[in-house]
């Protein structure tokens, strides 16, 4: 006659014990699977916003998109692409779900205001939730937002004004010739971008604005490894290096720059020509205008921020 004989304390507690030893080896094993399968849905995102902007480019006599602001409200590239990808759900990322007026490192809030009263009449405004999300991918304005030598021009007024201004009611980033482009295969179109309304990709002013994580290249969107789509209609993630330039602001973000690891890749990115002249008194910076290049390499080097720059760990 067979006995039954229930488990053991001791023998129960080493199942647990194993149980728990698996979850922890498996868990990180399908958070990491979890977060490649988004990153590779943000990649198809941006290689069709890349797509679309060809389309665009077609109809616009080879002009890349122009950035307008008028009376306050305006027109984003996210808007001028509609007609071509008839989709808003490829702007977003599952990783990022800010929305407009939420408390940034409880100094200030995010603006990314979509509705209708922000935008220039007869462009598309989103529905839903979306009027209010915060976009995901940028536009590339250049290296500096508003200073030009991406594939926009330095902002001016639409009075003809020789000294734009950010606060201007009435502005315009006008488009480049996409052919006049140095290196095609090398330059971002757009990208992932943690910033506001007037989504960009700059490296100052715009990529890391509301970003509220830790000054660690690993805890940005995707492990620190951002999407782009480049000129050339092709689109790729690559490694991203954070910098913090000037500790003191009050919004973190807007004291950081964020640029690719590799180094040998920020001006072609930026730079529709590493000779073309940019403006960064636009941008605010002291500075006399200058090719893109050098004022890309001034940047980095701290020159333009009093000597400090942090460079951000792994």
């Amino acid at each position: 006659m067979n006995s039954r004989r229930a488990f053991t304390l001791i023998e129960l507690l080493v199942v647990i014990a194993i149980i728990a030893i698996l979850a922890a080896i498996l868990f990180p094993v399908f958070a990491q699977a979890k977060l490649a399968a988004k990153k590779t849905a943000a990649l198809s995102n941006s290689k069709n916003i890349g797509t679309a902007m060809h389309l665009y480019l077609a109809d616009a006599d080879d002009t890349t998109p122009s950035v307008y602001s008028v009376n306050g409200r305006s027109a984003d590239v996210y808007q001028l692409m509609q007609p071509y990808v008839k989709n808003m759900t490829i702007f977003f990322s599952d990783e990022w779900r800010l929305q407009n007026g939420a408390s940034v490192g409880g100094t200030s809030t995010a603006s990314c205001d979509n509705r209708a009263s922000n935008t220039i009449p007869g462009y598309y405004v989103p529905s839903g939730e979306d009027q209010t999300r915060c976009v995901s991918f940028g536009y590339n304005w250049g290296f500096g937002i508003w200073a030009g030598g991406g594939l926009t021009g330095a902002q001016y007024n639409w009075d003809g004004a020789t000294t734009p201004t950010a606060s201007s009611p009435n502005t315009v980033l006008p488009g480049i010739s996409a052919t006049a482009v140095e290196n095609p295969a090398r330059m971002a179109a757009f990208g992932d971008t943690y910033n506001g309304r007037r989504y960009t990709m700059s490296a100052i002013g715009s990529i890391l604005t509301y970003y509220t994580g830790p000054a660690r290249n690993n805890s940005l969107r995707y492990g620190g490894s951002f999407n782009f789509a480049f000129v050339d209609g092709h689109a790729k993630s690559m490694k991203m290096q954070g910098y913090t330039y000037n500790p003191t602001t009050a919004v973190k973000g807007e004291g950081y720059i964020g640029v690719p690891s590799d180094t040998s890749a920020i001006i072609p990115m930026y730079c529709s020509m590493t000779d073309v002249i940019i403006k960064p008194s636009a941008l605010g910076v002291p500075a006399p205008d200058m090719p893109c290049g050098q004022f890309i390499n001034l940047a980095l080097s701290g020159a333009l921020s009093g000597g400090y720059m942090f460079k951000w760990p792994n």
